[in-house]
């Protein structure tokens, strides 16, 4: 799953790369500037954040205050790892998969302007990428689990 998000993202990032170049040739040398690339750039941006922040979850390199977490120890730590967990997984199903659900809804009626595409095919990415970042809760939790269970039959605790 790493590997095909990483790709998706690195994908998305040459593929804005390369339109952003586009679009500032077209804007600059042509005095044409193109909107039809600028709309291909906005909803772009926006997948590669969204599926970048799952991929981001996935690899527990997400922004953290680890100022409390790191003068915890034993079940305390693992309890707040724990329950952070938890909370992330509660705002992705209540915030990515049901309300862009819902989103992804009120997008079937409206077509972009420029693109003239239905707009849930932009907004389709808001349950995708909640989706994904359950997935990788649940294998966060699989793994904060087994440490703490290796750990304590170690002897660490």
């Amino acid at each position: 799953m790493d590997k095909v998000l990483s790709g998706a993202c690195a994908f998305l990032l040459s593929f804005m790369t390369l339109l952003a170049t586009y679009q500032v040739i077209t804007r600059y040398v042509f005095s044409s500037p193109s909107t039809i690339s600028e709309d291909l750039l906005s909803y772009s941006f926006v997948w590669v954040s969204l599926l970048g922040t799952a991929l981001v979850f996935g690899q527990k390199d997400h922004m953290k205050l680890s100022i409390f977490s790191d003068k915890l120890k034993g079940v305390k730590q693992f309890a707040l790892s724990f329950f952070t967990e938890l909370l992330i997984m509660s705002i992705a199903i209540i915030v990515f998969f049901i309300g862009g659900t819902k989103v992804v809804g009120v997008g079937s009626i409206q077509i972009s302007p420029t693109l003239n595409i239905s707009m849930e095919w932009i907004y389709i990415v808001l349950p995708i990428s909640g989706v994904l970042i359950v997935v990788y809760n649940f294998i966060n939790i699989i793994q904060l689990v087994q440490q703490f269970t290796k750990s304590k039959k170690e002897g660490i605790l």
